[in-house]
């Protein structure tokens, strides 16, 4: 493929990751500012933090596919399923709520976390295919990925709120971890 198709091919990703981060940003910066109104949960609070930096996270990965020789429409479509996925997760995480409703973050959390770590994990199990599907190979950080789709799928299991917690601190430990292995260096141009 030409790399001057690769910008017409990467829109709609870059508009569905681009409605994630804003709706991130905006509920962030609700929660901050409406302290009155809510009670903030920790580990809600990770997890909206955690959404935001994996965003940028798949955006910058995205820079690989411009690589992608072959491009049709079923493998354009498995492209925005990670996107879409990653807005799904963000909808459910974040509540639609009134100005004069006193909102319990915590409680929110737990009404809502089976299907926020469902769609995470396919989220997940989409990061452990594309590799595949673009490049014939599995994912360099593959460990990692199963690592964190199994953190996902205990999290969508389990409502033990110390589970919840360690998990939570789990996840961001993997994470970090792979910011400081791999996160430094360049990526290759192609």
């Amino acid at each position: 493929m030409d790399l001057s198709v690769f910008p017409f091919l990467s829109v709609m990703f870059a508009v569905i990751m681009g409605m994630g981060i804003v709706h991130l940003m905006i509920a962030i910066a609700a929660l901050l500012q409406n302290e009155l109104n809510v009670k903030i949960y920790w580990v809600h609070a990770a997890w909206l933090f955690f959404l935001l930096l994996l965003h940028f996270h798949v955006w910058w990965g995205f820079w690989d596919f411009r690589l992608v020789n072959s491009w049709n429409y079923f493998t354009y479509l498995f492209m925005l399923l990670g996107p879409v996925a990653l807005f799904l997760a963000v909808k459910i995480l974040i509540p639609e709520a009134s100005q004069q409703e006193k909102l319990d973050m915590r409680e929110f959390y737990y009404r809502v976390h089976r299907q926020f770590y469902t769609t995470m994990a396919l989220a997940v199990l989409w990061g452990i295919m594309i590799y595949p599907v673009f490049f014939g190979k599995p994912d360099p950080v593959l460990e990692w990925l199963l690592l964190f789709l199994a953190v996902m799928i205990a999290l969508a299991f389990l409502k033990n709120p110390k589970l919840h917690a360690v998990l939570t601190v789990v996840a961001w430990a993997l994470f970090l971890t792979w910011v400081l292995s791999y996160g430094f260096t360049m990526q290759e141009s192609g």
